[in-house]
């Protein structure tokens, strides 16, 4: 056994000491983990009564020992002797599994009213194209009726404006295909706002847009969009996870409990949001897409 591990030889000792080099204090560690603050106090305490339950002391103690980098399952298995035991010994990779996210939490069916709403807009645009085709076959109707007597210059009149229709409809399907072709040229970039180095700007994304985050070491890592929690969990030593936008985002809020381990990629492209290499554990990043 080490010199460290013969001064702290109780496992909420060893605990805390790591918490304590890191620089961490409780409510930074409540933050990074989301384990409530009192479960913490009572992990170093080795007051594990007062945690919900012995499944969660051992899964709470694995997350706690991973976010001070100490090897989660090497210290439980140093210390069974202390801790509670479990018929089921799974241990929770991921703090989402121990607390559900709020997003999930409040997820429900759409009604029907819901449903309704959401294809109104289509039923509308429906409505006025079939509206519009009516009124040109009545005109139609009408127009050949009242032209009996001289069908031959009507006809041309009509091959004329037909011609004039599709001249003007092929222009205009020419521009939006030219204008298509400008618009996916342009090149996806990601600036600072001002002279910030907490808040950004993506222009030329995607519809929607691929994150992927990575860490080197274990790392917690939120990422809310338009106010709404997308995803949150500890990523492991050399983990990642990848998650998909919505189409509507236009803000998005990520916020990391070891920023100088992790990573972020979009659309393929490094977000460098920390171009003044801080050496801040924790942050919270704003990025704004336009």
């Amino acid at each position: 056994m080490s010199e460290n591990n013969e001064e702290t030889t109780t496992i909420g000792a060893r605990l805390k000491a790591a918490r304590t080099a890191k620089g961490l204090t409780i409510d930074d560690l409540q933050q990074i983990t989301k384990i409530q603050k009192r479960y913490l106090i009572a992990i170093e305490d080795e007051q594990f009564d007062k945690l919900p339950g012995d499944f969660y002391v051992r899964a709470f103690v694995k997350q706690y020992a991973e976010t001070v980098d100490l090897d989660g399952n090497a210290l439980l298995e140093e210390y069974r002797d202390q801790l509670p035991s479990v018929h089921t010994e799974t241990i929770v990779e991921n703090v989402d599994e121990v607390q559900p996210t709020r997003v999930a939490s409040r997820e429900q069916p759409a009604s029907p009213a819901s449903r309704v709403r959401n294809y109104l807009p289509t039923i509308i645009v429906t409505a006025i194209v079939v509206l519009i085709l009516l009124f040109i076959w009545f005109m139609a109707v009408r127009t050949h009726a009242g032209s009996s007597s001289s069908t031959s210059a009507d006809s041309s009149s009509v091959q004329v404006s037909s011609s004039k229709k599709q001249s003007s409809s092929s222009k205009a399907s020419s521009s939006a295909k030219s204008s298509s072709k400008a618009s996916s040229a342009k090149e996806q970039t990601i600036k600072a706002n001002d002279s910030s180095d907490t808040a950004y700007t993506l222009t030329n994304g995607a519809d929607k847009n691929k994150v992927v985050i990575k860490s080197t070491k274990a790392a917690w890592t939120s990422v809310t969009t338009n106010g709404t929690q997308t995803w949150q969990g500890t990523l492991k030593a050399d983990g990642s996870h990848t998650l998909t936008l919505p189409s509507n985002a236009t803000t998005v809020k990520f916020q990391f409990g070891n920023a100088t381990a992790t990573t972020v990629t979009i659309n393929g492209k490094a977000f460098n949001f920390n171009p003044k290499n801080s050496t801040s554990q924790v942050r919270t990043i704003t990025l704004t897409i336009k």
